[in-house]
């Protein structure tokens, strides 16, 4: 039997990028340019602020954490902050419009750990990147653009997913960026999946989303409380023996960044038995580490507007 996610459960909530709007924004990008674009993001930002109140308090609560947990980050939880923080997501999508084209300055790119991509295409090697909803992951286009053809399968639960790829196949985007609609784990997309990674192909899935279905998932610390993060990478990872690496983008001082770590050479996890559950929280508890290091490092950029915690944060905190 199907089981329809609860309100509160993020895949319930209406997409704000939807596909008509998506390709409205392209439309005014390529004619006008970046000038007539962020002219109509404040009102539609600003609506969806206004009018989205599940959203704005998921903002309100993920700040108030933020500045418990990195008090020295002085950043305040109120209305103001989060409207700046639904601000950042706006610009995101002017991102996403420029990555999808093509048009990423490499030079404006810092990408430290260039070399650790390098090495694995010269090994013909495939691997897993978990990434999750801070910044923009299409800054991975310029990840694609690299020395010779990367291909970049990004896995991701939204039904719309051929229809992206559709609008970015038709926009001059690259055509080594595919997204796979994984709702559900079958035998025939975990053998494509493979097949994918036998040929050196790279698979991108985020940590910091719980699967629509619901169960699978760990619950550990992230700022402070305990949330629930998914088993989905953990287990896809060591179902397919492929190397695991963290893959983090987002702007940074008018410039971005992209952040690639090694996570694991490779991960077993045990079909039963006490020691399954307990690996699989460590290895979520280390994600959920490297995801509070970049959102110290890019406060407002960390993209979850849905109640994320069981409990909310206590509102006395905020300014």
């Amino acid at each position: 039997m199907t089981t329809e996610p609860s309100p509160k459960h993020w895949a319930a909530l209406e997409e704000s990028s939807l596909i008509w709007g998506i390709k409205t924004l392209v439309w005014i990008y390529r004619i006008f340019g970046r000038w007539a674009f962020r002219l109509i993001l404040m009102p539609v930002v600003s609506f969806y602020f206004v009018s989205g109140g599940m959203a704005r308090a998921a903002s309100m609560d993920y700040l108030r954490r933020l500045r418990r947990y990195f008090p020295e980050l002085r950043i305040g939880g109120g209305w103001w902050q989060s409207y700046r923080h639904f601000l950042a997501f706006g610009e995101t999508l002017l991102d996403k419009i420029i990555a999808w084209m093509g048009h990423i300055d490499a030079d404006r790119i810092d990408f430290p750990n260039r070399p650790l991509l390098l090495e694995l295409l010269a090994q013909k090697r495939g691997a897993m990147l978990v990434s999750g909803h801070i910044g923009n992951l299409e800054i991975c286009q310029a990840i694609a653009n690299l020395r010779g053809h990367i291909h970049l399968n990004i896995l991701v639960h939204t039904r719309h997913a051929e229809k992206f790829n559709r609008l970015l196949g038709g926009n001059g985007g690259s055509a080594t960026i595919r997204l796979i609609q994984v709702t559900e784990l079958n035998p025939a997309i975990a053998i494509e999946l493979q097949e994918k990674i036998e040929r050196g192909e790279f698979l991108v899935m985020v940590g910091d989303r719980v699967p629509v279905r619901g169960g699978r998932t760990v619950s550990v610390p992230f700022l402070g409380a305990d949330a629930a993060f998914p088993q989905g990478p953990y287990l896809l990872a060591s179902l397919l023996r492929c190397p695991v690496f963290t893959l983090f983008c987002y702007p940074r001082q008018g410039r971005y960044f992209i952040d690639l770590q090694p996570f694991a050479e490779a991960i077993r996890i045990p079909r039963a038995g006490p020691s399954r559950q307990e690996l699989l929280k460590s290895l979520a508890r280390r994600y959920a580490e490297q995801l509070e290091t970049h959102c110290r490092i890019a406060p407002l950029q960390w993209f979850n507007f849905y109640p994320y915690w069981e409990a909310p944060a206590e509102e006395e905190d905020a300014p």
